[in-house]
């Protein structure tokens, strides 16, 4: 049975950001979970759950201007900010004891992905066991209307407090009912996004891809073939070209793009499971 608490911490700027722990007394290792745009932390008891009876302790936060973080729904003046407020929440959850005790997981789907992966290229040296990364934002599959990529660029430098609509439907995320009905009645969901954060996304692209052979660390990738929100093709290519010993990769022919709260999950969870088991049987 897990001890639930919760909290805020200080982010770039002073911004307050808020963050919740699952904590399991007989944990070995700890796993943070970086959301996607539009989400929150919250949207991550299903996997929380699912790994109740396993030795893991789960930290997970909301990113500015999301959940039940300060900021306006989706805006970022700077991709950046987001990666400036990472690299300090796990700065703060690194280096209390019982996270030091045990190996040390990074979850991160889609625009968290992004966030992710680009904060631990800028810091190697962050003192991590492994990564596990489902439907990477690193390249787009949902059609950006043309006037819309033309407005970020000038809203951006006239307006860049405005916030625009993202394109997705809730059938795109998932295919359980249950899950969509869920969606449609949570407040902290939202759908907007800053010019800021869609121009910092094309930014990113450019920057992390690249750099691929430097992520050195074990790494498990979870894609969804048909993903309709961000491109699968890419998320291969990218996976192929990290520079990790240990790598495995789980393509999911029907999966949707939000894999662990899919129809699918508990297949995945088990493939989620039999990564994290190798690092606590390592110890």
């Amino acid at each position: 049975m897990y001890k639930r608490s919760e909290g805020f911490f200080k982010g770039y700027q002073d911004i307050n950001l808020f963050f919740q722990v699952w904590e399991n007394p007989q944990a070995r290792g700890t796993v943070i979970v970086t959301h996607g745009h539009g989400e929150h932390s919250e949207s991550y008891h299903r996997l929380v759950s699912a790994f109740e009876n396993d030795a893991w302790t789960f930290y997970a936060w909301d990113l500015r201007g999301h959940g039940r973080s300060e900021g306006r729904r989706g805006f970022v003046a700077d991709f950046d900010d987001y990666c400036r407020d990472y690299k300090i929440f796990l700065d703060m959850v690194l280096k209390e004891e019982k996270v030091r005790r045990g190996p040390v997981i990074l979850f991160c789907h889609s625009m968290g992905a992004l966030v992710q992966l680009k904060t631990l290229l800028r810091n190697p040296d962050l003192n991590y066991s492994g990564l596990v990364v489902s439907s990477p934002l690193l390249g787009l599959s949902v059609p950006v209307p043309a006037y819309k990529a033309t407005a970020a660029v000038v809203f951006n430098k006239i307006l860049p407090q405005i916030t625009m609509g993202n394109e997705l439907r809730n059938d795109m995320l998932t295919r359980d009912p249950d899950v969509i009905r869920e969606y449609e009645q949570d407040a902290l969901r939202h759908t907007r996004i800053s010019p800021g954060a869609f121009l910092g996304f094309l930014d990113s692209f450019e920057w992390v891809i690249p750099r691929a052979n430097e992520i050195k660390k074990p790494a498990l990738f979870l894609i969804a073939e048909k993903d309709e929100v961000v491109s699968a093709p890419v998320a291969k290519a990218f996976y192929e070209k990290i520079g990790s010993a240990r790598k495995e990769v789980y393509v999911y022919p029907d999966g949707k793009h939000e894999l662990i709260n899919d129809i699918i999950r508990k297949t995945v969870f088990a493939d989620i499971k039999k990564f994290l088991d190798g690092f606590l049987e390592s110890k």
